[in-house]
Protein backbone atom coordinates (compact mmCIF):
# COMPACT_ATOMS: atom_id res chain seq x y z
CA UNK A 1 0.00 0.00 0.00
CA UNK A 2 1.36 3.40 -0.99
CA UNK A 3 2.44 5.71 1.81
CA UNK A 4 0.18 8.41 0.38
CA UNK A 5 -0.39 11.91 1.71
CA UNK A 6 -3.26 10.90 3.96
CA UNK A 7 -1.24 8.17 5.60
CA UNK A 8 1.77 10.46 5.94
CA UNK A 9 -0.34 13.10 7.68
CA UNK A 10 -1.81 10.46 10.00
CA UNK A 11 1.62 9.15 10.95
CA UNK A 12 3.04 12.59 11.66
CA UNK A 13 0.09 13.70 13.78
CA UNK A 14 0.12 10.47 15.78
CA UNK A 15 3.80 11.04 16.53
CA UNK A 16 3.12 14.60 17.65
CA UNK A 17 0.21 13.72 19.93
CA UNK A 18 2.41 12.06 22.54
CA UNK A 19 5.28 14.51 22.61
CA UNK A 20 6.05 16.22 25.90
CA UNK A 21 6.20 19.53 23.98
CA UNK A 22 2.53 19.14 23.14
CA UNK A 23 1.62 19.21 26.84
CA UNK A 24 3.57 22.41 27.34
CA UNK A 25 2.14 23.87 24.16
CA UNK A 26 -1.45 23.30 25.31
CA UNK A 27 -0.74 24.76 28.75
CA UNK A 28 0.94 27.89 27.39
CA UNK A 29 -1.78 28.37 24.79
CA UNK A 30 -4.54 28.31 27.42
CA UNK A 31 -2.59 30.65 29.71
CA UNK A 32 -2.24 33.20 26.92
CA UNK A 33 -5.88 33.05 25.82
CA UNK A 34 -7.85 32.53 29.02
CA UNK A 35 -9.62 35.84 29.63
CA UNK A 36 -12.33 34.71 32.04
CA UNK A 37 -11.71 35.00 35.77
CA UNK A 38 -13.06 32.67 38.39
CA UNK A 39 -16.20 34.24 39.83
CA UNK A 40 -16.07 35.39 43.43
CA UNK A 41 -12.89 36.64 45.04
CA UNK A 42 -13.62 34.56 48.15
CA UNK A 43 -14.23 31.32 46.26
CA UNK A 44 -12.31 28.34 47.54
CA UNK A 45 -9.06 27.34 45.86
CA UNK A 46 -10.20 24.72 43.37
CA UNK A 47 -8.04 21.97 41.91
CA UNK A 48 -9.96 22.15 38.64
CA UNK A 49 -9.91 25.81 37.68
CA UNK A 50 -11.02 26.97 34.24
CA UNK A 51 -7.44 26.71 33.01
CA UNK A 52 -6.75 23.24 34.41
CA UNK A 53 -10.14 21.96 33.24
CA UNK A 54 -9.48 23.14 29.69
CA UNK A 55 -5.98 21.68 29.81
CA UNK A 56 -7.34 18.30 30.89
CA UNK A 57 -10.04 18.41 28.19
CA UNK A 58 -7.50 19.29 25.49
CA UNK A 59 -5.18 16.46 26.48
CA UNK A 60 -8.07 14.02 26.74
CA UNK A 61 -9.19 14.89 23.20
CA UNK A 62 -5.86 13.60 21.83
CA UNK A 63 -6.07 10.22 23.58
CA UNK A 64 -7.60 6.98 22.38
CA UNK A 65 -9.23 6.47 25.78
CA UNK A 66 -11.35 9.57 26.34
CA UNK A 67 -12.99 8.39 29.54
CA UNK A 68 -13.23 10.69 32.56
CA UNK A 69 -11.05 8.27 34.52
CA UNK A 70 -8.24 8.45 31.98
CA UNK A 71 -8.52 12.24 31.80
CA UNK A 72 -8.19 12.54 35.59
CA UNK A 73 -5.23 10.14 35.56
CA UNK A 74 -3.52 12.29 32.95
CA UNK A 75 -4.27 15.39 34.98
CA UNK A 76 -2.78 13.70 38.07
CA UNK A 77 0.61 13.56 36.35
CA UNK A 78 0.17 17.09 35.03
CA UNK A 79 -0.63 18.25 38.55
CA UNK A 80 2.61 16.73 39.84
CA UNK A 81 4.60 18.32 37.02
CA UNK A 82 3.03 21.73 37.61
CA UNK A 83 3.65 21.43 41.35
CA UNK A 84 7.33 20.75 40.76
CA UNK A 85 7.56 23.70 38.37
CA UNK A 86 5.81 25.96 40.89
CA UNK A 87 8.11 24.85 43.71
CA UNK A 88 11.18 25.61 41.62
CA UNK A 89 9.79 29.04 40.81
CA UNK A 90 9.08 29.82 44.46
CA UNK A 91 12.53 28.60 45.49
CA UNK A 92 14.12 30.98 43.01
CA UNK A 93 12.03 33.83 44.40
CA UNK A 94 13.10 33.00 47.97
CA UNK A 95 16.74 32.80 46.91
CA UNK A 96 16.55 36.17 45.18
CA UNK A 97 14.85 37.71 48.21
CA UNK A 98 17.59 36.37 50.53
CA UNK A 99 20.27 37.91 48.34
CA UNK A 100 18.47 41.26 48.41
CA UNK A 101 18.10 41.16 52.22
CA UNK A 102 21.79 40.42 52.89
CA UNK A 103 22.84 44.06 52.79
CA UNK A 104 19.80 45.34 54.69
CA UNK A 105 20.25 46.32 58.37
CA UNK A 106 19.17 43.67 60.87
CA UNK A 107 15.86 44.57 62.48
CA UNK A 108 14.68 43.66 65.97
CA UNK A 109 12.21 40.86 66.47
CA UNK A 110 11.76 37.42 65.00
CA UNK A 111 13.96 36.75 61.96
CA UNK A 112 12.25 36.58 58.57
CA UNK A 113 11.12 33.11 57.61
CA UNK A 114 12.10 32.30 54.02
CA UNK A 115 9.68 29.46 53.46
CA UNK A 116 8.47 27.92 50.21
CA UNK A 117 4.78 27.40 50.72
CA UNK A 118 2.42 26.14 48.04
CA UNK A 119 -1.36 26.57 48.12
CA UNK A 120 -3.01 23.52 49.64
CA UNK A 121 -4.72 22.61 46.37
CA UNK A 122 -1.29 22.48 44.70
CA UNK A 123 0.70 20.90 47.55
CA UNK A 124 -1.45 17.79 48.04
CA UNK A 125 -1.88 14.99 45.54
CA UNK A 126 -5.26 15.17 43.85
CA UNK A 127 -7.84 12.45 44.11
CA UNK A 128 -8.36 10.11 41.16
CA UNK A 129 -12.11 10.32 41.70
CA UNK A 130 -13.79 11.70 38.56
CA UNK A 131 -16.55 13.65 40.35
CA UNK A 132 -14.55 16.89 40.68
CA UNK A 133 -13.50 16.89 37.02
CA UNK A 134 -17.04 16.07 35.87
CA UNK A 135 -18.47 19.03 37.82
CA UNK A 136 -15.71 21.31 36.54
CA UNK A 137 -16.57 20.49 32.92
CA UNK A 138 -20.23 21.26 33.56
CA UNK A 139 -19.55 24.68 35.12
CA UNK A 140 -17.05 25.65 32.39
CA UNK A 141 -18.65 28.46 30.29
CA UNK A 142 -19.33 27.29 26.75
CA UNK A 143 -18.32 30.66 25.30
CA UNK A 144 -14.84 30.07 26.72
CA UNK A 145 -14.43 26.95 24.56
CA UNK A 146 -15.69 28.91 21.53
CA UNK A 147 -13.18 31.72 22.06
CA UNK A 148 -10.44 29.13 22.61
CA UNK A 149 -11.23 27.59 19.22
CA UNK A 150 -11.18 30.99 17.52
CA UNK A 151 -7.79 31.80 19.01
CA UNK A 152 -6.33 28.48 17.82
CA UNK A 153 -6.37 29.60 14.18
CA UNK A 154 -3.20 30.79 12.45
CA UNK A 155 -3.42 34.43 11.45
CA UNK A 156 -2.03 35.44 8.09
CA UNK A 157 -0.96 31.95 7.07
CA UNK A 158 0.68 31.87 3.66
CA UNK A 159 2.79 29.32 1.83
CA UNK A 160 3.11 27.84 -1.66
CA UNK A 161 -0.13 25.92 -1.17
CA UNK A 162 -2.38 28.16 0.88
CA UNK A 163 -3.03 30.68 -1.90
CA UNK A 164 -3.94 30.49 -5.57
CA UNK A 165 -3.44 33.61 -7.68
CA UNK A 166 -3.38 35.64 -4.44
CA UNK A 167 -6.68 34.15 -3.28
CA UNK A 168 -6.70 32.17 -0.03
CA UNK A 169 -8.14 28.72 -0.72
CA UNK A 170 -10.91 27.20 1.42
CA UNK A 171 -12.60 23.82 1.07
CA UNK A 172 -16.00 22.82 2.45
CA UNK A 173 -17.64 19.51 3.26
CA UNK A 174 -20.02 17.93 5.76
CA UNK A 175 -20.02 14.74 7.80
CA UNK A 176 -22.21 13.00 10.35
CA UNK A 177 -21.24 12.43 13.98
CA UNK A 178 -22.66 9.83 16.36
CA UNK A 179 -24.19 11.11 19.62
CA UNK A 180 -25.15 9.60 22.95
CA UNK A 181 -28.72 8.36 23.29
CA UNK A 182 -30.18 10.57 26.04
CA UNK A 183 -33.51 12.40 26.26
CA UNK A 184 -31.82 15.82 26.16
CA UNK A 185 -29.78 14.87 23.10
CA UNK A 186 -32.80 13.39 21.30
CA UNK A 187 -34.77 16.57 21.90
CA UNK A 188 -32.26 18.72 20.02
CA UNK A 189 -30.97 16.02 17.66
CA UNK A 190 -34.06 13.91 16.91
CA UNK A 191 -33.88 10.52 15.21
CA UNK A 192 -35.89 10.29 11.98
CA UNK A 193 -37.18 6.79 12.61
CA UNK A 194 -37.71 6.37 16.35
CA UNK A 195 -38.57 2.69 15.97
CA UNK A 196 -35.32 1.85 14.21
CA UNK A 197 -33.28 1.90 17.41
CA UNK A 198 -30.74 4.27 15.88
CA UNK A 199 -28.73 6.63 18.02
CA UNK A 200 -29.03 10.39 17.44
CA UNK A 201 -26.67 11.93 14.90
CA UNK A 202 -25.44 15.45 14.24
CA UNK A 203 -24.35 17.10 11.01
CA UNK A 204 -20.97 18.84 11.09
CA UNK A 205 -20.32 21.31 8.27
CA UNK A 206 -16.70 22.48 8.17
CA UNK A 207 -14.59 24.89 6.15
CA UNK A 208 -10.92 23.88 5.94
CA UNK A 209 -8.07 26.23 5.11
CA UNK A 210 -5.80 24.80 2.43
CA UNK A 211 -2.10 25.05 3.20
CA UNK A 212 -2.54 24.67 6.97
CA UNK A 213 -5.30 22.07 7.19
CA UNK A 214 -6.88 24.05 10.01
CA UNK A 215 -10.62 24.31 10.52
CA UNK A 216 -11.61 27.89 9.73
CA UNK A 217 -15.31 27.75 10.64
CA UNK A 218 -17.91 25.09 11.33
CA UNK A 219 -21.58 24.59 12.15
CA UNK A 220 -23.28 21.77 14.03
CA UNK A 221 -26.93 20.85 13.59
CA UNK A 222 -29.33 17.92 13.56
CA UNK A 223 -29.73 15.71 10.50
CA UNK A 224 -32.94 17.37 9.36
CA UNK A 225 -31.01 20.52 8.44
CA UNK A 226 -29.59 20.68 4.92
CA UNK A 227 -25.84 20.96 4.35
CA UNK A 228 -26.67 23.77 1.93
CA UNK A 229 -28.39 25.74 4.67
CA UNK A 230 -25.35 25.41 6.95
CA UNK A 231 -22.96 26.44 4.19
CA UNK A 232 -25.17 29.42 3.40
CA UNK A 233 -24.72 30.56 7.01
CA UNK A 234 -20.97 29.92 6.90
CA UNK A 235 -20.61 32.14 3.83
CA UNK A 236 -21.12 35.12 6.14
CA UNK A 237 -17.84 34.24 7.88
CA UNK A 238 -15.70 33.93 4.73
CA UNK A 239 -13.87 37.18 3.90
CA UNK A 240 -14.11 38.73 0.46
CA UNK A 241 -11.63 37.69 -2.26
CA UNK A 242 -11.21 34.10 -1.05
CA UNK A 243 -11.91 31.04 -3.17
CA UNK A 244 -14.02 28.08 -2.06
CA UNK A 245 -13.75 24.55 -3.45
CA UNK A 246 -17.03 22.60 -3.28
CA UNK A 247 -18.39 19.29 -4.53
CA UNK A 248 -21.46 18.85 -6.74
CA UNK A 249 -23.88 18.90 -3.77
CA UNK A 250 -23.30 22.66 -3.44
CA UNK A 251 -23.97 23.37 -7.12
CA UNK A 252 -27.08 25.29 -6.16
CA UNK A 253 -28.19 28.61 -7.67
CA UNK A 254 -28.81 30.08 -4.23
CA UNK A 255 -25.31 29.17 -2.98
CA UNK A 256 -23.53 30.27 -6.16
CA UNK A 257 -25.35 33.60 -6.33
CA UNK A 258 -24.68 34.31 -2.65
CA UNK A 259 -20.97 33.60 -3.17
CA UNK A 260 -20.89 36.10 -6.04
CA UNK A 261 -22.83 38.65 -3.99
CA UNK A 262 -20.36 38.37 -1.07
CA UNK A 263 -17.29 38.50 -3.33
CA UNK A 264 -16.30 34.87 -2.67
CA UNK A 265 -14.89 33.00 -5.66
CA UNK A 266 -15.64 29.31 -6.08
CA UNK A 267 -15.02 26.19 -8.16
CA UNK A 268 -17.68 23.48 -8.23
CA UNK A 269 -18.34 20.48 -10.51
CA UNK A 270 -21.46 20.65 -12.65
CA UNK A 271 -22.76 17.11 -12.94
CA UNK A 272 -26.38 18.14 -13.24
CA UNK A 273 -27.60 19.73 -16.46
CA UNK A 274 -28.51 23.43 -16.38
CA UNK A 275 -30.11 25.63 -18.98
CA UNK A 276 -27.51 28.20 -19.87
CA UNK A 277 -26.55 30.58 -22.63
CA UNK A 278 -22.99 30.90 -23.93
CA UNK A 279 -21.97 34.58 -23.95
CA UNK A 280 -18.43 34.23 -25.23
CA UNK A 281 -15.71 31.62 -25.54
CA UNK A 282 -12.08 31.65 -24.43
CA UNK A 283 -11.32 28.56 -26.47
CA UNK A 284 -12.35 24.93 -26.81
CA UNK A 285 -14.11 23.77 -23.65
CA UNK A 286 -13.75 27.17 -21.96
CA UNK A 287 -16.87 29.36 -22.12
CA UNK A 288 -18.48 32.24 -20.25
CA UNK A 289 -22.13 31.34 -19.67
CA UNK A 290 -25.27 32.94 -18.29
CA UNK A 291 -27.55 30.96 -15.94
CA UNK A 292 -31.03 32.21 -15.15
CA UNK A 293 -32.74 32.01 -11.78
CA UNK A 294 -34.90 28.88 -11.28
CA UNK A 295 -38.67 29.30 -10.94
CA UNK A 296 -38.77 28.09 -7.33
CA UNK A 297 -36.35 28.62 -4.45
CA UNK A 298 -34.60 25.82 -2.64
CA UNK A 299 -36.62 24.07 0.07
CA UNK A 300 -33.99 24.84 2.72
CA UNK A 301 -33.82 28.58 1.89
CA UNK A 302 -35.18 31.01 4.45
CA UNK A 303 -35.45 34.79 4.54
CA UNK A 304 -36.82 37.34 2.16
CA UNK A 305 -33.63 38.23 0.28
CA UNK A 306 -34.26 38.25 -3.44
CA UNK A 307 -32.00 36.37 -5.80
CA UNK A 308 -30.48 37.92 -8.92
CA UNK A 309 -32.30 37.07 -12.14
CA UNK A 310 -29.11 35.66 -13.65
CA UNK A 311 -25.48 34.93 -12.82
CA UNK A 312 -22.42 34.87 -15.07
CA UNK A 313 -20.06 31.89 -14.68
CA UNK A 314 -17.19 30.25 -16.45
CA UNK A 315 -17.76 26.70 -17.65
CA UNK A 316 -14.73 24.50 -18.19
CA UNK A 317 -14.85 21.08 -19.84
CA UNK A 318 -12.22 18.89 -18.18
CA UNK A 319 -11.00 15.34 -18.51
CA UNK A 320 -10.73 13.14 -15.44
CA UNK A 321 -7.68 10.90 -14.97
CA UNK A 322 -9.64 8.00 -16.48
CA UNK A 323 -10.46 10.01 -19.62
CA UNK A 324 -14.08 10.93 -18.86
CA UNK A 325 -15.30 14.46 -19.45
CA UNK A 326 -16.88 16.58 -16.73
CA UNK A 327 -17.73 20.26 -16.28
CA UNK A 328 -16.54 22.77 -13.73
CA UNK A 329 -18.34 26.01 -12.89
CA UNK A 330 -16.27 28.86 -11.49
CA UNK A 331 -16.67 32.55 -10.78
CA UNK A 332 -13.04 33.15 -11.89
CA UNK A 333 -13.62 34.92 -15.23
CA UNK A 334 -10.05 36.16 -15.80
CA UNK A 335 -9.04 35.05 -19.28
CA UNK A 336 -5.37 35.14 -18.28
CA UNK A 337 -5.93 32.23 -15.87
CA UNK A 338 -5.69 29.04 -17.88
CA UNK A 339 -8.48 26.49 -17.54
CA UNK A 340 -5.93 23.74 -16.72
CA UNK A 341 -4.79 25.83 -13.77
CA UNK A 342 -8.39 25.91 -12.50
CA UNK A 343 -8.75 22.15 -12.97
CA UNK A 344 -5.55 21.50 -10.98
CA UNK A 345 -6.88 23.76 -8.24
CA UNK A 346 -10.10 21.78 -8.01
CA UNK A 347 -8.29 18.43 -7.87
CA UNK A 348 -6.82 19.54 -4.53
CA UNK A 349 -10.36 19.57 -3.04
CA UNK A 350 -9.64 16.03 -1.89
CA UNK A 351 -7.59 17.58 0.92
CA UNK A 352 -10.75 18.20 2.92
CA UNK A 353 -11.57 14.49 2.76
CA UNK A 354 -8.19 13.89 4.39
CA UNK A 355 -8.85 16.54 7.05
CA UNK A 356 -12.33 15.14 7.82
CA UNK A 357 -10.79 11.70 8.18
CA UNK A 358 -8.14 13.06 10.54
CA UNK A 359 -10.79 14.73 12.68
CA UNK A 360 -13.06 11.68 12.86
CA UNK A 361 -10.44 8.94 13.21
CA UNK A 362 -7.23 10.35 14.69
CA UNK A 363 -8.98 12.85 16.96
CA UNK A 364 -11.78 10.28 17.39
CA UNK A 365 -14.54 12.87 17.03
CA UNK A 366 -16.68 10.36 15.16
CA UNK A 367 -18.55 9.73 18.44
CA UNK A 368 -19.22 12.61 20.82
CA UNK A 369 -19.49 11.50 24.44
CA UNK A 370 -21.34 14.46 25.95
CA UNK A 371 -24.76 13.53 27.35
CA UNK A 372 -26.26 17.00 27.04
CA UNK A 373 -26.29 19.35 24.01
CA UNK A 374 -24.17 21.90 25.86
CA UNK A 375 -21.60 19.30 26.92
CA UNK A 376 -21.21 17.82 23.46
CA UNK A 377 -20.69 21.31 22.01
CA UNK A 378 -17.96 21.96 24.57
CA UNK A 379 -16.41 18.62 23.71
CA UNK A 380 -16.47 19.40 19.98
CA UNK A 381 -15.06 22.91 20.48
CA UNK A 382 -12.15 21.57 22.52
CA UNK A 383 -11.46 18.65 20.15
CA UNK A 384 -11.36 20.92 17.11
CA UNK A 385 -9.17 23.36 19.04
CA UNK A 386 -6.72 20.53 19.74
CA UNK A 387 -6.78 19.55 16.07
CA UNK A 388 -6.05 23.15 15.02
CA UNK A 389 -3.21 23.40 17.52
CA UNK A 390 -1.60 20.24 16.17
CA UNK A 391 -1.91 21.64 12.67
CA UNK A 392 -0.43 24.88 14.00
CA UNK A 393 2.59 22.99 15.31
CA UNK A 394 3.17 21.37 11.94
CA UNK A 395 2.74 24.66 10.07
CA UNK A 396 5.15 26.34 12.47
CA UNK A 397 7.95 24.05 11.31
CA UNK A 398 7.95 25.93 8.01
CA UNK A 399 8.84 29.08 9.90
CA UNK A 400 11.50 27.43 12.12
CA UNK A 401 9.39 28.17 15.20
CA UNK A 402 9.22 26.02 18.38
CA UNK A 403 7.64 22.53 18.38
CA UNK A 404 8.72 21.43 14.90
CA UNK A 405 7.59 17.95 13.86
CA UNK A 406 10.15 15.37 12.80
CA UNK A 407 8.87 15.51 9.23
CA UNK A 408 6.81 18.27 7.68
CA UNK A 409 4.13 16.92 5.35
CA UNK A 410 3.26 20.31 3.86
CA UNK A 411 6.84 20.84 2.76
CA UNK A 412 7.22 17.27 1.56
CA UNK A 413 4.05 16.95 -0.48
CA UNK A 414 3.36 20.52 -1.61
CA UNK A 415 6.77 21.78 -2.64
CA UNK A 416 6.71 24.21 -5.54
CA UNK A 417 6.79 22.47 -8.95
CA UNK A 418 6.65 19.03 -7.33
CA UNK A 419 5.56 16.26 -9.70
CA UNK A 420 2.47 14.50 -8.42
CA UNK A 421 0.08 11.85 -9.70
CA UNK A 422 -3.70 12.04 -9.67
CA UNK A 423 -5.93 8.96 -9.44
CA UNK A 424 -9.56 8.51 -10.53
CA UNK A 425 -10.97 10.21 -7.44
CA UNK A 426 -8.68 13.22 -7.65
CA UNK A 427 -6.39 12.04 -4.85
CA UNK A 428 -2.79 13.18 -5.18
CA UNK A 429 0.18 10.87 -4.60
CA UNK A 430 3.90 11.59 -4.51
CA UNK A 431 4.63 8.38 -6.45
CA UNK A 432 2.81 5.30 -7.64
CA UNK A 433 2.26 2.36 -5.34
CA UNK A 434 3.79 -0.96 -6.25
CA UNK A 435 0.35 -2.56 -6.12
CA UNK A 436 -1.20 -0.23 -8.73
CA UNK A 437 -0.69 -1.17 -12.37
CA UNK A 438 0.24 1.98 -14.23
CA UNK A 439 -1.45 2.80 -17.52
CA UNK A 440 0.08 5.82 -19.23
CA UNK A 441 -3.00 6.22 -21.39
CA UNK A 442 -5.31 6.46 -18.41
CA UNK A 443 -3.42 8.49 -15.82
CA UNK A 444 -1.57 11.76 -16.13
CA UNK A 445 1.21 13.61 -14.44
CA UNK A 446 0.53 17.05 -13.07
CA UNK A 447 2.54 19.90 -11.59
CA UNK A 448 1.52 21.93 -8.56
CA UNK A 449 2.87 25.37 -9.31
CA UNK A 450 3.34 28.32 -7.05
CA UNK A 451 0.60 30.94 -7.15
CA UNK A 452 1.80 34.20 -8.64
Amino acid sequence: MKNNRSLAVSTIINEELHKESLLSFFGNFIQDNLSDKEKGSKSRDRVFTQKTTLEAMLLSSTLDDKSLKNAVTMFYFLHQRNRKTMEQGLMRQVKDQKEKDINKPIMRGRPKNYEVKLPKSKADDISLNTAGYSKARKRLPIHLTVSLFESSKIKGAKNNYSHWHNLKVFEVDGTYLQLQDTQEIRKKYPVKNKKSGENPQALLEAIIERGTGQIFKYKLSNRSVSELALLNELLNDIPKDHILLMDDLYNCYEILSNCIKKGIHFVVPAKRKRNCKVIRSYGKGDDIIEITKPKSRSIWATGNESLPSKIILRRIICKSPDGKEYNLFTSVLDKNIDKDDIQMLYLSRWDIEVSIREIKTIMDVNILRGKTPEMLEKELNVSLTAYNLIRKMIYASLKDLPFPPKEDFIYKFYTNNKIVYVDKKGRVYSRWSTGRKRNDGTYQKANITQAP
